[in-house]
Parts: C-alpha cells; structure tokens; sequence
C-alpha cells in the first residue's frame, strides 16, 4: 500500500526505484539492504511528473529544509507513480541516486499518497512539506486538487517555511 518503504533490517523486501543520472527511472529487483538515510539537511527537489494534479503548478525543481532524504527504499513498487524525487548526496552519506520522495499507488479503488518527507517538527514547516501534504490528501480523498500552490512556495534558491504558532 506504501509503495515503497523497508526499515527494521529488511533485505530483499522487493524491488529498488531510483533516477539515474540520465533522468531515467531504473528498477533494481537484485537482493540488497532497504531503507537508510543520512544527516538531515535542506535538498532539492525535482518534480518528476508536472502533469500529476499534486505536482500542477510547482516548479521543476524546489528547495526543502532540514529534513532526511530516504535511499534504497524498497517495495512491492507496484501501480506506483513517482511525483519528486531528492538527490542522496554522498557528502550526507548517500548513494549519489535520486531517491522518489512523493508518490502515488493505485489501491484497489483508492488512491494512496506516500511522501517521504516530515521527520521532524521543523520539517514539516517546510512550505513543500506542507503544500505536497494538503494536496496530497485532497487528491487521495477526491481524485483532484483545488488547493492552489501558494506565493510563497519556494523555487530552487531558497528554503521557505511557515513556523508552528507553539514551540516545546
């Protein structure tokens, strides 16, 4: 149902997804350790499918703060659409791939919307944490999106947030 996930030491869990350097989606079924993830900082985003109505009106490419970009997530990858994907820097331990972050399954009927990002409170006051999350459940409950992207949306220069009103 998530598409893509594996924590917890599972090896061989199904298949591995990621963009190459070409921009092509490779599928890896080899065995091999899922799910890692290094340091938490700000990454770039690339939106992979612009038509998606999650993805309609955001840019090619978007910055978003501190956060952790997953690698070598694995699944059963199956009536999956990847949305966005961040590149998994060696400098912050990664696999120099770019990893999918947002994603959509077809589920028997429904629909699902997987994202990747938000491990942290700060992280989800990341503006694209917080508008692919809206949209992402408007499309998952009905089928399309009428939120609009907001001003304040960032671009691939700088990060943007919207801080809590409340702090621990």
């Amino acid at each position: 149902m998530t598409g893509l996930g594996g924590w917890g030491g599972r090896n061989n869990a199904g298949p591995y997804l990621y963009f190459n350097e070409n921009g092509e989606l490779k599928r890896d079924d080899s065995q091999g350790p899922g799910g890692a993830h290094g340091p938490q900082h700000d990454f770039l985003m690339v939106n992979r499918n612009p038509e998606h109505p999650i993805m309609q009106g955001l840019p090619a490419s978007f910055l978003h703060g501190k956060d952790e970009v997953y690698d070598r997530l694995r699944g059963p990858a199956e009536n999956m659409t990847i949305l966005a994907t961040a590149f998994s820097s060696p400098e912050f331990k990664g696999t120099q791939r770019h990893e999918p972050m947002l994603m959509t399954i077809d589920y028997g009927q429904g629909r699902v919307f997987h994202s990747t990002l938000g491990h942290a409170d700060y992280s989800m006051e990341s503006v694209p944490f917080i508008t692919t999350f809206v949209r992402g459940t408007e499309w998952a409950a009905e089928g399309k999106v009428s939120i609009e992207v907001p001003a304040d949306f960032p671009k691939s220069d700088k990060v943007t947030s919207r801080p809590f009103g409340w702090k621990r």
